[in-house]
């Protein structure tokens, strides 16, 4: 299930319906609460690829370390240029 290297995967069960797979837990993803499980493909596509943008393994706990691409500046929490 970690063939993307993504921290949030998507997975299909024999009834058709889509899970958002953490695999760092190594179980379904959940959101609010919310099990991410029983969605339509779209639906759960969109999720994984939104929870990886936020807490996608590449996101490591220092934020403000991270540049803003092609120049070299770095942004804080919040995306702005330091």
């Amino acid at each position: 299930m970690d063939s993307s290297g993504q921290r949030y995967d998507v997975i299909c069960d024999p009834l058709d319906m889509w899970t958002v797979w953490d695999n760092q837990a190594d179980e379904p993803a959940s959101f609010g609460g919310q099990m991410l499980y029983g969605l339509t493909e779209g639906h759960a596509v969109e999720v994984a690829k939104i929870m990886n943008e936020l807490y996608g393994r590449d996101r490591g706990a220092d934020h403000a370390s991270r540049k803003q691409p092609g120049t070299g500046r770095l942004l804080n929490a919040g995306g702005h240029r330091h």
